[in-house]
């Protein structure tokens, strides 16, 4: 027999206005769709960590050094690697387009840790982030936020390191549009801090940190950009400048060090210690 409450709500659905009707219909509908894909997601989380704990070269040993992580998961992994880290995040971003930080909640909470002090951040971005408007306007508002800033020709991979604690990285090297790894292991953990370091280290400075002017310094500037192997269109969208002021000044530097080659002003430029000559990659 149909308990009062149900035959009531029942007959109270079929008196409802159609368009109501409907509208509820979808809205329950959806939900179950949302449980539905919850429960997917979860089921290929699960089905992805069995197959790593067997991929993995420690698996003989029982222990694991990475866990895979479907890319539907990576956006809560990511607030829950920020909610406990306590010293530094470093990390390497590949594309604005793709990824597990890109969305409102995680953007916010990780604007808010930084402005908190609750951690500090460094961040590699590929320079091309700079040629877009909204690219211009995401280096910024982390910079507000706190962010120590870097840009580099070829950032190494996609990968983020939490304190000494945890790596999250892309699954596929050098690809932002694959499922993620959550790697723990010590060892391998220092291999990524060793490598963002040495990375940050050698990349050049966010537009905040740029030479202005066109004294000393700025043909300083200048000549290390080029010792890097930047191209001239690269240096320009750089330093905000025109293509035709960089190479005015291009000359302008050729004349100085009486070289009749760009290859020469390099030999003269490092023969004075004004540049170093380091390996494409180390931009």
């Amino acid at each position: 027999m149909v308990p009062s409450a149900d035959r009531a709500a029942e007959i109270e659905r079929i008196f409802a206005d159609p368009l109501q009707r409907l509208q509820g219909i979808l809205a329950r509908d959806e939900r179950r769709l949302d449980a539905r894909r919850h429960d997917i997601a979860e089921a290929r989380q699960a089905l992805l960590q069995l197959v790593s704990s067997f991929a993995s070269p420690d698996a003989a040993r029982g222990t694991r050094v990475w866990e895979v992580v479907a890319a539907e998961l990576a956006p809560d992994l990511l607030r829950h690697l920020l909610a406990t880290t306590t010293d530094i995040v470093r990390s390497s971003v590949l594309s604005l387009h793709v990824g597990p930080g890109l969305d409102r909640t995680s953007i916010e909470e990780g604007q808010a840790y930084l402005r908190t002090g609750r951690f500090s951040q460094r961040t590699l971005y590929p320079m091309d982030v700079m040629e877009t408007q909204a690219g211009r306007d995401w280096i910024g508002s982390w910079a507000l936020a706190g962010e120590v800033q870097r840009l580099s020709l070829a950032p190494p991979s996609d990968f983020a390191i939490f304190d000494d604690d945890a790596v999250m990285a892309v699954a596929t090297w050098g690809d932002a549009a694959t499922d993620y790894v959550l790697i723990r292991e010590p060892m391998i953990v220092a291999a990524f801090t060793a490598l963002f370091d040495r990375s940050f280290a050698r990349a050049l400075p966010a537009a905040g940190e740029r030479t202005e002017g066109d004294g000393a310094t700025a043909d300083l500037q200048l000549l290390r950009l080029l010792g890097r192997g930047l191209k001239d269109e690269s240096i320009a969208r750089y330093l905000g400048v025109s293509l035709r002021t960089v190479r005015r000044r291009v000359a302008h530097l050729m004349d100085v060090h009486a070289a009749e080659t760009r290859f020469q002003l390099g030999v003269a430029a490092a023969r004075a210690d004004l540049v170093t000559l380091g390996s494409p990659a180390d931009r």
